[in-house]
């Protein structure tokens, strides 16, 4: 197990998980049973993140896309091809969950609105590969960090 999210809601115990494959599972901590096995990505997954509702997850992988999954159906509610090299990381807004975030050795960061999964906005400023990303709770700053040795911080709604 290389990578391990808590589900928000306070009155489920689910973890999700990803290994060195291109597989992720989601587990019932009480039972300890995989309740969802996530099979579609074609290379590994590098980013999970739960959407602040707790009824998707939003994967990000080796091959180009992140992908939406609805855990109620437990299945690909949309693939997003989102960048032109490996998404390495993915994260929900906090709250509302208006949007998504994917960084991308590809030196971008994009905004996804979480309506029609198109992209709002693209942040571009770094000289390296986008290792991660992340919004600050308030949801005023994303913050990327990058192989060139910075961090960046971006207002989302100043960014065009």
């Amino acid at each position: 197990m290389q990578f391990l999210r808590k589900q928000p809601f306070y009155n489920q115990v689910t973890f999700v998980n990803r290994g060195l494959d291109s597989f992720g599972r989601v587990w019932d901590l009480r039972t300890g049973r995989c309740i969802m096995f996530m099979e579609s990505h074609l290379k590994a997954i590098l980013g999970i993140d739960f959407s602040p509702d707790g009824y998707h997850i939003a994967t990000s992988s080796e091959d180009n896309t992140c992908k939406i999954w609805d855990l109620r159906k437990r299945s690909v509610l949309y693939t997003i091809p989102a960048h032109t090299n490996l998404i390495s990381d993915v994260k929900f807004q906090r709250d509302g969950g208006d949007y998504l975030i994917t960084s991308s050795y590809d030196g971008t960061a994009k905004l996804w609105t979480n309506r029609t999964w198109q992209p709002l906005k693209t942040l571009s400023g770094h000289d390296g590969k986008i290792m991660s990303v992340d919004i600050s709770t308030d949801n005023q700053y994303i913050a990327t960090s990058s192989y060139d040795r910075t961090f960046k911080f971006w207002a989302p709604e100043e960014q065009k």
